[in-house]
């Protein structure tokens, strides 16, 4: 007899939560994004709680739809970056980003990467949708 054990990190008031991301103003559907998911100050920007990485091909009408499954209640912040030639890294000319980038709250840094307070939201519902905006300076 095979008996099937579920291990649950969730306490009895935390719900599983989705996260819907529209993506959208891409300047091409070459390459591939990343997410990053951070939900502590000392994760960001380089020890994301949670990655994906998302193939550009499914852009439609400039929009692409990802969802973040199994996320509980909680503060979130989000980054992300367009990897348009696929070599694992934001591109720069003189410092300057020359590939996207996107953040929660479509917070739009000037000169340096945005504080991570700007960039929390709170996810509070079985299903929740935000609409970032991709960001290119050159």
């Amino acid at each position: 007899m095979l008996v099937f054990l579920t291990c649950s990190f969730l306490t009895d008031k935390e719900e599983e939560c989705t996260l819907s991301l529209e993506l959208c103003n891409f300047r091409s559907e070459e390459g591939q994004l990343f997410i990053f998911i951070y939900n502590y100050e000392n994760q960001y920007p380089n020890n994301p709680f949670k990655y994906y990485t998302v193939d550009k091909k499914s852009i439609k009408n400039n929009r692409l739809m990802v969802n973040i499954p199994n996320l509980i209640e909680g503060n979130y912040a989000i980054s992300i970056l367009d990897d348009e030639n696929k070599n694992d890294d934001l591109d720069r000319f003189l410092g300057i980003p020359i590939e996207g980038y996107g953040f929660s709250n479509n917070i739009r840094p000037l000169l340096s990467m945005p504080d991570y307070n700007e960039l929390i939201f709170p996810l509070n519902k079985k299903w929740m949708k935000l609409k970032l905006s991709m960001q290119y300076v050159l």
